[in-house]
């Protein structure tokens, strides 16, 4: 890794998968609650409710393998490209046709993923509202509490349908054992990116797993935006999952009704995770590929503590279904059966 200055991102914009069946996966990703907003070519733009143009890019494969082709930063400054395009292995900063054009450069990982980043891009207006209305019937959510009870005469009433995703909230890597460290280092070094929690391996001492976010100083961030997770096998590395934000747990419970009832294959979910806090729900598309909901997920800044905690099945979730075996290989083969109990 070079000593060059550290590319300062703002946000995570969007993934970017290749289908074998591009229709069915598009199909798959309208019921998770995305929305194309534009095709060009064998592309496919999806956004959410919030601000970013588009948050997923669905391609159609060259051949009958599915495939990962990285996540895109939107980065503080055009400056921070000329950095970017500086770097070993980074492409010249190139024009963006996509949604909201842009300027971008790519970098290839130590594992072979791209990161790429992005300035210039044209936000369009934030239609948060839309998004949960559609739920809600156009009334935000006001929760009864056993002490407090804010919501008096008024009820709550719900449409059913998928869940409307806000934003893209986080991806990241299972990467072999022995690769774990390096690859931690290499994404640490090259952008802002500052670890939140780890948990190690209670009989050696080191780290397994490491959630990461975005440092914006004493700005608020989400918990994470990027995480590593180190695979005791030898297996390549490979994106483990993608997480999408949605409004609340009632938004969450219903497009999970929605995605049963479509006959798609539940990952794991409902439940809740201690590191970070959120509700997950977890899905396999119809291509294989793991997709999150979450909500109600933790913020932090630079003033958060760093916390290290020893691997457990209680440290990765605190209520919800036993922890899937398709979860821990990421293979949708592997859905529906329990994983085993650590020696």
């Amino acid at each position: 890794m070079t000593t060059s200055p550290k590319i300062k991102v703002v946000r995570l914009a969007f993934v970017h998968y290749q289908h074998s069946q591009l229709e069915t996966a598009a199909q798959f990703l309208k019921d998770f609650g995305l929305v194309e907003v534009s095709r060009e070519g064998s592309r496919i733009y999806f956004s959410g409710f919030g601000a970013d143009p588009y948050i997923y890019v669905a391609e159609q494969a060259p051949g009958p393998r599915r495939a990962f082709l990285g996540g895109t930063w939107a980065v503080e400054s055009e400056n921070d490209l000329q950095i970017a395009a500086a770097h070993p292995d980074a492409s010249k900063i190139e024009d963006v046709t996509g949604p909201g054009g842009g300027k971008r450069v790519s970098i290839t990982d130590p594992n072979g993923y791209r990161v790429s980043f992005i300035y210039g891009q044209k936000l369009r207006e934030d239609s948060s509202v839309e998004g949960t209305d559609r739920i809600t019937g156009g009334e935000q959510p006001v929760l009864n509490l056993a002490v407090e009870k804010p919501r008096q005469g008024k009820f709550r009433r719900f449409n059913y349908g998928p869940s409307p995703v806000h934003k893209l909230g986080h991806y990241g890597y299972l990467v072999p054992q022995s690769a774990y460290q390096a690859t931690f280092l290499w994404y640490t070094s090259l952008m802002n990116l500052v670890p939140t929690d780890a948990v190690f391996d209670p009989k050696t001492g080191e780290d397994a797993s490491c959630f990461m976010h975005i440092d914006l100083g004493m700005t608020y961030t989400d918990h994470h935006s990027f995480f590593l997770a180190a695979n005791p096998t030898s297996k390549p590395a490979f994106v483990h999952h993608s997480s999408f934000e949605v409004n609340d747990m009632d938004t969450q419970a219903l497009g999970h009704k929605w995605l049963v009832e479509k006959g798609y294959t539940n990952c794991w979910g409902i439940g809740r995770h201690v590191l970070g806090s959120q509700i997950f729900d977890y899905w396999f598309d119809t291509t294989g590929n793991i997709l999150e909901h979450y909500s109600d997920g933790d913020l932090v800044n630079k003033m958060t503590p760093f916390t290290r905690s020893p691997e457990a099945p209680d440290s990765l979730y605190i209520w919800g279904p036993n922890i899937p075996l398709g979860f821990v290989t990421g293979n949708a083969a592997d859905a529906g059966k329990d994983a085993p109990a650590p020696q």
